[in-house]
């Protein structure tokens, strides 16, 4: 599986902004008169989110059948069997959030001089979902428990846990995230420097997905909100 780089240390930009984003909506959504349904999806990942164009896509896996380790039939039940998951989640953890679950995820680059560097990426199950919140705390428990790739943790200093953020105008959606920095200390003059990092997951009728970015949060809402309209496409 293709290891995800943290890009090189940059100032952050600011602290978090989440309860700004708790007001925040999308207003052409939220004058619809129903919310647009969730069900019936799975996830396409874009070949671009914003200004990040994709290195890797990953295709469907099914990572929420554990038996496909014994026989493996085809190449991504193999790398599903073999790397934790092909896209970093656990068969026996991805049946906790949906079962029968199929996974998919991108990772994505700066495509522009200014961006050079910088990074993008999620990590997405499909199915059904009954209760997407419940699904959503599951997920964020996962990733807290290190239980998947690549959410990880070390050297990230997070300005508190995930909240709520407004998530308007689809059925069911909810949306959470996080913002915090990534500490690293030079070794010639022992400067410490902080590299904002931000992480959000959402939940609806039919996908779970898991975002991470080197920005702040108000930035990855929006890359978030993003990756919803156009990752997902009916079954």
């Amino acid at each position: 599986m293709t290891a995800v780089r943290r890009r090189p240390a940059m100032l952050a930009a600011g602290t978090a902004a989440l309860a700004v984003f708790a007001g925040c909506t999308h207003v052409a959504l939220s004058e619809r008169a129903e919310p647009v349904g969730t069900r019936g999806y799975r996830l396409a990942p874009p070949k671009s989110v914003g200004p990040f164009k994709a290195e890797y896509l990953y295709g469907d896996t099914y990572v929420g059948v554990v038996d496909c380790a014994g026989a493996p039939s085809d190449a991504d039940c193999y790398i599903g069997a073999t790397e934790v998951g092909g896209i970093g989640i656990a068969p026996r953890d991805a049946n906790r959030i949906i079962a029968g679950a199929t996974g998919t995820g991108a990772n994505y680059w700066g495509r522009e001089p200014r961006m050079k560097g910088r990074y993008f990426f999620f990590r997405g199950l499909q199915g059904n979902v009954p209760h997407p919140e419940k699904a959503l705390r599951a997920m964020l428990r996962s990733i807290h428990r290190k239980e998947q790739e690549p959410f990880r943790d070390t050297g990230v200093k997070w300005d508190g846990p995930a909240r709520p953020v407004s998530f308007p105008g689809y059925e069911g959606a909810v949306m959470w995230c996080r913002e915090g920095g990534e500490l690293s200390k030079a070794v010639d003059s022992g400067t410490v420097t902080r590299d904002p990092v931000a992480r959000c997951v959402w939940a609806d009728h039919s996908t779970v997905v898991a975002t991470e970015s080197d920005s702040s949060v108000t930035e990855l809402v929006e890359l978030t909100r993003e990756l919803h309209r156009t990752a997902r496409v009916r079954k």
